[in-house]
């Protein structure tokens, strides 16, 4: 049968031809559409490395010299210090908090896109000159950084739901960590050790400042639909009277209703937050922040627009192949009078013009490939988020691409030849010959 199914297309083959530059057309269309949806999805589904459920940042502000409340006997450094730590201790003390940390306002903390940059990162010390070149030049590896003060009984990892690489369990911070300490995502410990276990105790340098590894926590994946990044978690013993920079992260017990407790905290507890020149701010959840950040950046715009993009591509093929194939299949119905005339089973002659349909299909999508990695060598993977992919997700998201692309074609053009196929066999013999 393969030798006549040859000998068909062969003869066929100045009408064959167009069917296979649609094919390819439409392979092509799809892939390029289908490469970003991808791409996102993997995104999506990469672990964050921490846990924002029942989380809130805590804001406390100073009144400004020009505001009607603000006490000028009240306005010592040490003083609102002393303030802020009053009304953020209220807060800490709460029943349904379980646990609390304090970080940055300007270093950001896990799940927002305000982590600062360490760096540049060395195994050894080099040279001044050396590392202003580098500095001036961009070069070298950096990390995303957050700084947690160790203030109180502050514990990022618990709050945050932060992880050890090595357990699996949330870690727990060294209680001897000093600035010179610092906390390496798995991805980090690879890339300079080989493995998390071999990191543990060993050192970096940071813009040529000797750090000692604490401990390697999981990989952090600090905005939506990004990759896993170089992150690291820098401990730090700080004044007091630095307080004014800080803001309060607190995790509530589990169990705890967090829409009624920020209701609860916004009409009984926030009120009374106010001590000297220090007033209660806001308080928002971490995830809140993350969905306004997604908003701002226009990730979800993209996704609305790959997605549209992906679908009308689609609609394209499908309704391309199906008209191709149904019309071509079609114009053959007296062929198929003529071997139903001479004995031929139904299901015999569906069969012939699916091998047939293959056939073309596996030219076509085989044609197209080629242009798709000549493609990708010049252009690369689809990369809406900037994350430039690694080379093991590259292999694999090529191999889905492809596959899912294949699939679509191959299903499409085995249904437009099939299902008239089918209908066609139903007439007489006589009759189809008559047409």
């Amino acid at each position: 049968m393969l030798q006549k199914i040859l000998h068909i297309i062969w003869n066929e083959r100045h009408n064959n031809t167009w069917l296979v530059l649609e094919i390819i057309a439409a392979s092509i269309m799809l892939w390029l559409a289908i490469d970003p949806l991808i791409t996102l999805k993997r995104l999506d589904n990469i672990d964050d490395g921490y846990d924002l459920t029942g989380t809130y940042v805590v804001n406390m502000e100073k009144y400004k010299p020009y505001h009607p409340k603000y006490e000028w006997g009240n306005n010592s450094d040490s003083v609102v210090a002393e303030n802020f730590m009053n009304l953020y201790a209220i807060v800490r003390s709460l029943p349904e908090v379980e646990s609390y940390c304090f970080t940055s306002r300007f270093s950001g903390s896990p799940g927002d896109n305000s982590a600062m940059m360490y760096g540049p990162v060395h195994k050894e010390i080099i040279s001044n000159e050396e590392l202003t070149h580098e500095k001036a030049n961009d070069k070298g590896t950096y990390f995303s950084g957050y700084l947690s003060f160790n203030i109180d009984g502050s514990d990022i990892f618990k709050t945050f739901g932060i992880k050890d690489a090595l357990t699996g369990k949330i870690f727990t911070p060294r209680k001897d960590d000093t600035d010179k300490n610092i906390y390496i995502s798995e991805s980090a410990a690879e890339k300079y050790f080989g493995s998390a276990q071999e990191a543990i105790g060993k050192h970096l340098y940071l813009s040529n400042s000797r750090m000692t590894i604490s401990g390697v926590i999981n990989n952090i994946q600090a905005v939506d639909y990004k990759e896993h990044g170089l992150h690291c978690i820098l401990p730090q013993n700080t004044q007091i009277s630095d307080i004014v920079n800080f803001r309060l992260h607190i995790r509530l017990k589990e169990g705890t209703d967090a829409h009624t407790f920020e209701k609860k905290f916004r009409q009984e507890i926030a009120p009374t937050l106010t001590s000297g020149n220090v007033h209660f701010e806001s308080i928002l959840s971490n995830k809140a922040i993350r969905d306004l950040q997604n908003e701002a950046s226009g990730i979800f715009i993209k996704i609305r627009l790959y997605t549209a993009m992906a679908l009308f591509s689609l609609f394209t093929v499908f309704l391309g192949t199906l008209s191709a194939f149904w019309i071509r299949t079609s114009a053959r119905k007296g062929e198929i009078g003529i071997m139903r005339s001479i004995g031929a089973s139904r299901l015999t002659i569906v069969k012939q013009f699916v091998i047939e349909t293959s056939l073309i299909v596996n030219i076509g999508f085989g044609a197209a490939i080629i242009f798709v990695l000549h493609y990708l060598h010049i252009n690369g993977f689809a990369d809406p988020m900037k994350n430039n992919p690694l080379e093991g997700i590259k292999l694999m998201q090529f191999a889905v691409v492809t596959a899912i692309s294949y699939a679509i074609v191959m299903t499409t053009a085995i249904c437009s030849a099939a299902i008239p196929v089918w209908r066609i066999t139903k007439i007489l013999p006589a009759d189809a010959l008559r047409e």
